[in-house]
């Protein structure tokens, strides 16, 4: 049953509902109270702990947070600076809000019960700013000296209200204070269950991590679409890490401008405008595919190869990809691009290719991009490819600014000429390469590939491939962008989470995912010199009267785990399969 549909349920008999306030009516973006205090720095953070626990030990009953202000420790500080933090940290535990409504359209008398230092006042402006509305009374432990767990703050609530114990239902989290501190007074109590678990975030480890896991599960809401959900859970803390650092990266090479490659930087671009509007950004439209002709016509052979995709592909495909007409001799021909033997393979066949008439406008394009050295070129990246042919298209030098990298990366340039958001290790890397063209679909701009160029009046338009949108990329990239916004406006808003806390749940997803997010996923498809399904595997019977067949289609998966999940939906250990595999 829902929260709220249980709190709503279990009120029907009794006049008037009482609620505790933290970790019920309100949340914190925080992993823990105290962790609040860091959001000030560990200095703040650690005299205002010893504050606290100063003035308890001198005082017996309820303090209040004048009087922890008064400790010696906390000279200079401002309690109204915390109180402002508090109001920042705090959002609405939904479904109890939902439940507040209900309650409140059904006539039922509402209160709330609370062991806060907290002054009143305070408690009931975070209260109004959550949407609470009026409550027909508040009652702070830190006004009366003493506490719920005692009993005695409920029976002080019983007799400023004139109501009975009978007539009350009491809802809280804590067993001790709440149900058994009711419970001493007479109060029959309601306790909520834990949150539900994030699906794909990682228990967290500190305080940041703890910040990041409570901000997301304090905005879980059941019933939202699953992809927007997904996308918030899964992108939203990645998009925001990567763009973070892109900002701290592009304040240190002031000179460049920033150019975010399509199609697969089009959602951090998005989400780069949402945190930083002030900033000038472009977008930069080419791809290896729409370079190649220049290439060609060049008859730039090595930087050529480079370009291909690195699959198995046919003379023909190979061809297609340059923009020109495959001699009938090559055409059928396989070439495996992914060693260095086919790549040496392939040359006679691009010699033999003629380039297209309209090949060398990828030159008028980036000329009138105004792409210059110095630039920074933001791209999901692996080797590097489409910067060094850029560089060498257009004879200048540019900063690399890559969300990962593999070995080629390092071969080509050095750690100042492209930099790397995302340093795996090894485990890691294997996950992450296993499901980064999953990661390129979800950032990616939900249209064709760029094909090439052409002459449009006085200017350059891109041609692209067509593509039929899919509305479950839109929804994921709601959901990031539904994240990126509530961060932003958040208390939250200058802590930086570490690229491999932010790249973890998308890790999570990528080797253990739940049997719905294969199916929400899997028939999704990426391009890579060709189309391919991420995770759509033929009914089993088949692959059992047609073994080849599974051996096919596992190899043009590209989502390998999710493959193996979606044929066998079994509680297998897939991820260490896959490693064990790759190893």
């Amino acid at each position: 049953m829902k929260i709220a549909e249980m709190i709503v349920r279990q009120a029907a008999p009794y006049e008037a509902v009482a609620f505790d306030v933290f970790d019920t009516l309100l949340k914190r973006d925080v992993g823990k109270p105290t962790d609040l205090f860091l959001l000030r720095g560990k200095e703040f953070a650690a005299a205002r702990t010893e504050a606290e626990q100063q003035a308890r030990a001198a005082q017996p009953g309820e303090i209040t947070l004048s009087q922890i202000y008064e400790r010696p420790c906390l000279a200079g500080y401002d309690p109204a600076d915390e109180c402002g933090l508090e109001l920042a940290a705090a959002v609405p535990n939904l479904p109890v809000l939902q439940a507040v409504q209900e309650l409140r359209r059904q006539g039922k008398r509402l209160y709330y019960i609370s062991d806060m230092y907290l002054p009143p006042e305070q408690v009931a402006t975070m209260l109004a700013l959550c949407g609470y509305g009026r409550f027909d009374g508040g009652f702070v432990s830190c006004l009366y000296g003493v506490q719920k767990r005692s009993g005695a703050l409920f029976r002080r609530f019983l007799h400023e209200t004139g109501l009975k114990a009978g007539q009350v239902l009491f809802v809280g989290d804590s067993w001790r204070a709440d149900v058994a501190g009711a419970a001493l007074a007479g109060i029959h109590a309601l306790h909520l269950p834990d949150p539900k678990a994030l699906g794909c975030t990682p228990l967290p480890h500190d305080a940041v991590t703890g910040a990041a896991y409570a901000f997301a599960s304090n905005r879980q809401q059941t019933g939202k679409n699953a992809a927007e959900s997904l996308g918030f859970e899964v992108l939203g803390p990645l998009v925001i890490s990567f763009c973070k650092w892109l900002h701290q990266r592009r304040g240190a090479c002031t000179q460049g401008r920033v150019f975010f490659l399509a199609r697969d930087m089009y959602l951090i671009r998005a989400v780069y405008a949402l945190l930083y509007p002030e900033e000038e950004t472009f977008y930069l439209q080419v791809s290896r595919r729409s370079l190649c002709p220049a290439l060609l016509a060049q008859k730039d052979w090595r930087l050529l190869i480079q370009a291909l995709p690195r699959q198995v592909l046919s003379g023909a495909q190979i061809a297609a990809y340059c923009g020109g007409s495959c001699p009938a001799m090559y055409a059928r021909r396989r070439y495996d691009l992914k060693t260095s033997q086919g790549s040496e393979a392939v040359r006679p066949l691009l010699e033999g290719l003629q380039p297209p008439p309209d090949g060398m406008l990828a030159l008028d394009y980036l000329r009138r991009s105004g792409l210059r050295d110095g630039d920074l070129l933001v791209d999901i990246g692996s080797g590097g490819t489409t910067q060094l042919l850029l560089e060498s298209l257009c004879g200048i030098t540019l900063h690399g600014l890559q969300f990962s990298g593999d070995e080629r990366l390092r071969q080509r340039f050095t750690r100042h000429r492209a930099e790397v958001f995302f340093h795996p290790t090894d485990r890691q890397a294997i996950l992450y390469w296993a499901g980064q063209p999953m990661l390129e679909r979800f950032l990616s701009e939900d249209v064709g590939a760029t094909l090439g160029y052409v002459q449009q009046g006085n200017g350059i338009a891109v041609r692209c491939a067509p593509q039929q949108k899919q509305p479950l990329v839109a929804a994921l990239q709601r959901g990031a962008l539904q994240y990126a916004q509530a961060w932003r406006d958040s208390v939250l808003r200058d802590l930086a989470l570490p690229a491999a806390d932010a790249v973890a749940p998308f890790l999570q997803l990528v080797g253990k995912p739940a049997p719905w997010q294969v199916r929400l996923l899997g028939s999704l498809t990426v391009e890579d010199g060709g189309t391919y399904p991420l995770a759509a595997p033929a009914p089993l019977a088949k692959y059992l009267a047609r073994p080849g067949a599974a051996k096919q289609d596992f190899a043009r998966s590209r989502w390998k785990i999710g493959f193996l999940k979606q044929l066998l939906p079994w509680p297998l250990p897939y991820d260490r399969l896959y490693l064990a595999m790759k190893k």
